[in-house]
């Protein structure tokens, strides 16, 4: 079943564009199989053929992304952990998320705070959990959508241009991704450790 939906939004991607890509994004957001490092490239192969515009792919990815992340931030904004709980217990297994994945979004959170949200984009899963905990540990909206919004566009940057440049071959980027994913994290924690530190650096200058 999971092949089939992948297989249809590529086609829809192929057939409609820009909408397609929209939905896809959307989609990949808060379903958890539905992999991005499959649908981008495809459609930055698509602008290397010249059927779409490569940066109008990149913005409307980034874009549904972000969008697609808000139904999960307002549910643990407006509830708490019993109601979320709740939730993934009901209705988890519709979306493919379990309650140890949201766990593990609710330590990442706790451990590293609100800049994970930025560089979850690039974590597996994470990326798709990580808006119950922004949520329920109250972060601000805007703060939340900005963070999303540029992480979410990041990476769409990277898998639409590596589609692009990779032209026919646009399907090793899904090969590359699960071979080091592994290295992918350590980069995004390493980035997000220096962020950490560099907010601190400004905190201690400001005393």
């Amino acid at each position: 079943m999971i092949v089939e939906i992948i297989n249809w939004l590529i086609t829809l991607i192929e057939r409609i564009g820009y909408v397609g890509v929209f939905a896809s994004m959307f989609i990949e957001s808060f379903f958890a199989p539905i992999p991005s490092e499959l649908i981008l490239p495809f459609a930055g192969f698509l602008s290397n053929q010249g059927t779409m515009n490569i940066f109008l792919v990149i913005i409307i990815a980034g874009l549904a992304s972000s969008l697609g992340s808000l139904p999960f931030y307002f549910l643990g904004y407006l509830g708490n952990e019993i109601v979320l709980n709740k939730f993934i217990g009901k209705y988890g297994k519709y979306f493919f998320i379990s309650s140890k994945d949201v766990e593990k979004g609710v330590h990442i959170f706790k451990k590293y705070g609100k800049g994970v949200v930025l560089f979850g984009r690039l974590i597996p899963i994470v990326r798709t959990v990580i808006s119950f905990p922004a949520g329920l540990a109250k972060m601000s909206f805007i703060s939340f959508y900005i963070y999303t919004l540029v992480g979410s566009t990041l990476w769409s940057a990277f898998l639409a241009l590596s589609g692009y440049y990779l032209g026919t071959q646009w399907e090793v980027v899904y090969v590359w991704v699960e071979q080091y994913q592994n290295v992918i994290l350590l980069i995004g924690v390493f980035t997000l450790l220096v962020y950490i530190i560099h907010k601190i650096r400004e905190v201690r200058r400001g005393d």
